[in-house]
């Protein structure tokens, strides 16, 4: 569900709180009494805030003890956790097993998660694995953390049932194990699924954990036109760019080895990597700038999440400024697909539920087997079909489900070579390690009203740096308003949809930021009409912010101009509210430019060449100084975009 994100955050609670739990030595496991074996007055010990959670002896695994929850008040809420020892620049593991008895309700069940808080105390993140609900059997839950931050200082872990669940759950053997680092855990390359046929293509080694040892020599190595073993230095981002013309025709194992001060080689990976005389015909594909090449053309993909099409809604729908759509329950029918072809309406089709085992598998769906006579039926029906712009492929899940997000991803570009396979995460912080599982990557930064808006510029950054510059960016910007996901009208009342102008501003951070596309989160949630604002009105102004962007997607389409305007003493680029990007359209230089802060921000930015006039296509008028800077007061969220002579 692409909702899953909605399970957090235990975290304010915990930082505020702090978790119990013994300071733990060198060689001491991370997790204290993690088997729930230990116990003192009913309660289990070392850990926090256990409420309706409470010792079983003898209901464990194998007999031992576990941690047991029963609750029939879909109000309570509670977090037993315990406070841990992690160390920043490292990457974790975690698991808990869990038993499940008629636990019910909206979210997915019973789970386990770590977070961290900052040194002021302040929730910072965390990483949380899937639930389990319903009634089975012990059943493993497990994920792993991205890269601890640096400015993490205190750390829980907890195994819990998710809010405004009933029913009954065991937990037992909750464990968390640190990652061994590697020095090169893979490679990224800029051309289109590892083929390429004319130009440069840049290959980049993919350095896994900052407590890694870095490399003093780190040396890329190919096989040239003429058969001969060739090796070329690494530069300072751990990449090296090549004329595709100097690579051996057909297929080759490229790859990057790593040697520490001492000669020694520290670690090596390598990749399979195609030259062929002329890239095959595909009906869709990405560019080396990352554009969607739709039929030959360049497409910049702007639609909405549905959740099934349907005719009347489509009419309206088709009168809007979109081009695409991404529904839920994709059609199965091939009149709809013909419908929306007709109306000019491109549909990436959903199989991002086809794995068995998981929460929202059709029934039928229980082997390996019953998953790709699925995938094969689906993708025989609707591959060839004029209105297929891309396949959805994994909504959110785990990154302990890896290797069959990889396997599915192979599976169909084998099936269907002519359509990319897009997926959407909330895990915007993990994003390299999913690389190999997808061509293109959306994340969802859903911050109103709890948030700041600029959320949507944070993880558009994270997402495009996990890529390493290799992979284009279908971003998911928050449209819906979260009333419609509660069950109370106070919980509702707490809650609003993004104001046009936050509306606005998400989407030209995302794309300022890196976006190549964007389908905005939801149509269907706008039919729902919580807090009684009207869908004629929310409508309205998503057709308004979106009629701005198709206006200037010609400008979107155009030769990017990487590093044209540089922010002139901006703050660190994790830190800079600014983000800023340029194209060359028409023999003319636009210039984007927004501002994802709160307040307004005074943005001075030095230009690469020398212009005449800068006029504003929006935003406020630029000044244009010495015809080599480029001033633009911002008001608080604003965008601007910028036509230069």
């Amino acid at each position: 569900m692409k909702l899953d994100n909605l399970f957090i955050t235990v975290g304010a609670l915990a930082c505020a709180l702090g978790m119990s739990g013994a300071a733990l030595g060198a060689d001491e496991p991370i997790v204290t009494n993690g088997g729930y074996e230990a116990s003192a007055d009913g309660k289990v010990a070392g850990w926090s805030a256990q409420g309706k959670y409470v010792f079983r002896p003898g209901e464990g695994i194998n007999g031992t003890g576990a941690f047991y929850y029963e609750n029939d008040n879909p109000k309570y809420y509670g977090v037993p956790g315990q406070k841990i020892k992690l160390e920043p620049g490292r990457r974790y593991k975690f698991s808990v097993w869990v038993r499940t008895e008629g636990l019910k309700g909206d979210e997915s069940g019973a789970s386990i998660c770590i977070e961290w808080c900052g040194a002021d105390g302040k929730w910072l993140g965390g990483a949380y694995a899937g639930g389990v609900k319903g009634t089975k059997f012990w059943t493993k839950v497990e994920s792993m953390t991205q890269t601890i931050p640096a400015a993490a200082r205190s750390f829980h872990v907890s195994a819990y049932v998710r809010k405004g669940m009933t029913g009954k759950a065991w937990f037992d053997d909750v464990s968390v194990t640190p990652v061994e680092p590697k020095v090169v855990s893979g490679i990224a390359a800029t051309a289109y699924r590892n083929c390429a046929a004319s130009g440069d293509v840049t290959f980049r080694a993919l350095l896994e954990d900052e407590k890694a040892v870095l490399p003093e020599r780190l040396w890329f190595r190919y096989v040239d036109a003429d058969g001969r073993l060739r090796f070329a230095a690494a530069d300072a981002r751990f990449s090296c760019t090549v004329p595709v013309s100097s690579l051996k025709m057909g297929r080759q194992k490229v790859g990057f080895s790593a040697y520490g001060a001492d000669g020694g080689q520290l670690g090596s990976a390598d990749m399979d990597f195609t030259r062929v005389e002329k890239l095959p015909t595909r009906r869709v594909w990405f560019d080396a700038q990352g554009r969607t090449i739709v039929d030959g053309k360049p497409f910049f993909p702007l639609g909405m999440y549905w959740g099934g099409v349907t005719t009347n809604k489509l009419e309206i729908y088709a009168k809007g400024p979109f081009n695409c759509l991404m529904p839920y329950a994709s059609p199965s029918s091939k009149d709809l697909m013909d419908l929306c072809h007709e109306r000019g309406i491109k549909v990436i089709y959903s199989v991002k539920d086809i794995f068995s085992g998981t929460h929202w598998a059709p029934k039928g769906i229980n082997t390996e087997a019953d998953e790709v006579a699925y995938i094969k039926g689906r993708v025989a029906k609707f591959k060839d079909h004029p209105a297929l712009l891309a396949w959805y492929l994994n909504d959110e899940m785990p990154l302990t489900m890896l290797p069959r997000l990889t396997a599915r991803r192979d599976l169909m570009e084998q099936l269907d070579p002519n359509h990319p396979g897009w997926v959407v995460l909330y895990q915007y912080d993990q994003i390299q390690d999913y690389l190999p599982s997808f061509d293109v990557i959306g994340t969802d930064p859903y911050p109103i009203p709890s948030r700041p808006a600029g959320m949507a510029t944070k993880w558009t950054r994270s997402t495009a740096r996990g890529t390493a510059g290799c992979k284009p960016l279908w971003q998911v910007p928050q449209a819906f308003d979260w009333g419609a996901y509660k069950k109370t009208p106070e919980e509702k009342a707490k809650c609003r949809a993004p104001t046009e102008a936050e509306l606005r501003s998400m989407c030209w951070q995302c794309i300022a930021a890196g976006a190549n596309g964007l389908v905005m989160y939801s149509w269907f949630d706008l039919w729902k009409e919580p807090n009684g604002v009207p869908f004629a009105t929310r409508w309205a102004e998503v057709c308004r912010v979106g009629e701005e962007i198709k206006k200037h997607v010609p400008v979107l389409l155009a030769d990017e101009l990487y590093g044209f305007a540089k922010c002139a003493a901006c703050p660190v680029p994790e830190e800079n509210p600014l983000s800023v990007r340029a194209w060359r359209h028409e023999g003319e230089v636009w210039v984007l430019a927004v501002n994802s802060s709160d307040k307004p921000l005074d943005a001075k930015l030095d230009l690469s060449g020398k212009f005449s006039s800068a006029a504003a296509a929006f935003g406020p008028a630029p000044q244009l100084m010495d015809g080599t800077r480029l001033s633009l007061a911002l008001k608080p969220l604003e965008p601007a975009l910028v036509r230069m002579r």
